[in-house]
């Protein structure tokens, strides 16, 4: 076993002699190097942008802030306009309603300029008729009289108008020299 034992540490020492530390090792300890001077000029930049963030946070922050007032006006408007856009839509809605009952009622399917003359005509004549009474179309009318339905006042969504006094031109009258 002692035999064993010297072959295996001759084959190590020859290993070991054989190897060039400043072959192997320098190049990973120049790698290194260059590794912490590219970390530092990281680390460097890094603060540079922090500073300069901060700074700009600082100035943009208070300016926004500053701004509050204006974008709760504004936040009042888009509001007002939101609740305007919805009247508008329900008026829209009910003059649509409108229409159709009375293009139901005069009996107008046909746009063409024969469909609208000659169709409210044959429509009155057909009224005439009682046994046609019994199926009457829905109506705009009460009491014979046309009833318009109440539509939104833009006042009440973008205040009084408030009337521009025009102002009166001046004429200025020299004399005339004779």
């Amino acid at each position: 076993m002692s035999v064993n034992l010297n072959n295996v540490s001759q084959d190590y020492a020859k290993i070991i002699q054989s190897a060039d530390l400043d072959k192997e090792i320098n190049p990973l300890c120049t790698n290194i190097d260059d590794m912490l001077a590219r970390l530092d000029e990281f680390e460097t930049l890094l603060s540079s942008v922090r500073a300069e963030s901060n700074g700009m946070m600082a100035n943009n922050v208070c300016s926004i802030l500053g701004f509050s007032d204006s974008f709760d006006q504004l936040r009042t408007r888009i509001d007002g306009l939101e609740q305007f856009v919805a009247a508008v839509s329900a008026n829209l809605s009910e003059v649509e309603r409108s229409v159709d009952m009375a293009e139901e009622e005069l009996h107008v399917t046909d746009y063409s300029i024969k469909g609208l003359l000659l169709k409210p005509l044959k429509a009155k004549l057909t009224a005439a008729d009682p046994l046609n009474s019994a199926s009457q179309p829905r109506s705009n009318l009460v009491d014979g009289e046309y009833q318009p339905f109440e539509v939104y006042k833009s006042d009440d969504y973008f205040g009084a108008a408030q009337k521009e006094e025009e102002p009166v031109a001046e004429v200025l009258v020299t004399p005339s020299s004779s």
